[in-house]
């Protein structure tokens, strides 16, 4: 059985869902990819295509994310990007009552860990996960939370790390799109092989932001 909670992030509203096994999914509630929930209230513009967006005058997926010059990661402050205060320490707000009490506990801290990331306090989760998913997507998304922050990978160079041949790019970029939590399993960190940005299901304004937190310049 599935069990939900919302909470406020700099980024947006994100839903949270948990089994007693772990942390299932964490999405932007303005994802297409989002479980439509009792409590949850549709969102007004969902974002329909991960790579759409403009930016300077450019397509915003053409971007490139470049590391910081100094290594630096969770830099204190760096780019107009940077989240602001706006949803830190937020508590969640649970959608049911008498939530068994090993879920509750890996929704409260899912809600610490975040917080601690948007306070550039943690680089590593720690919450237990139990994405649902083919083996073919288990075996991508245990390849992701192998990429630090501080780093990013392409598809290609991700298939490898998967113990596939590159040639699966196409179908890893299918099943990293498909990842049900994001920011813990890091896909904002995969990019195109030129290091340009591509698409991120959360939409590429929060793709940028994230890897921002995390110490890139994004350049044209």
């Amino acid at each position: 059985m599935s069990f939900q909670a919302l909470v406020a992030s700099p980024l947006g509203e994100i839903l949270l869902t948990a089994d007693e096994a772990g942390l299932t999914g964490l999405y932007f509630t303005d994802q297409r990819d989002c479980p439509h929930l009792p409590g949850v209230a549709a969102a007004g513009d969902v974002i329909s295509r991960p790579s759409a967006g403009t930016r300077e005058g450019r397509q915003t997926r053409r971007f490139k994310a470049v590391p910081a010059a100094d290594g630096e990661l969770f830099p204190a402050t760096r780019a107009s990007g940077t989240p602001d205060a706006a949803g830190q320490g937020a508590a969640p707000r649970f959608l049911q009552a008498g939530l068994p009490a090993h879920a509750q506990a890996v929704l409260e801290q899912t809600c610490r860990e975040l917080d601690e990331y948007w306070r550039r306090q943690r680089r590593v989760f720690d919450v237990p996960l139990n994405p649902h998913g083919t083996g073919f997507q288990q075996r991508v998304w245990q390849a992701l939370l192998e990429v630090p922050c501080g780093a990013t990978l392409s598809y290609g160079e991700l298939a490898l790390r998967a113990g596939l041949g590159a040639g699966h790019g196409r179908a890893v970029g299918t099943a990293v799109g498909s990842n049900p939590i994001s920011i813990i399993i890091p896909c904002h960190r995969i990019l195109a092989r030129d290091g340009t940005l591509n698409g991120y299901g959360g939409g590429l304004d929060r793709k940028i932001r994230l890897l921002e937190i995390e110490g890139f310049a994004i350049r044209a």
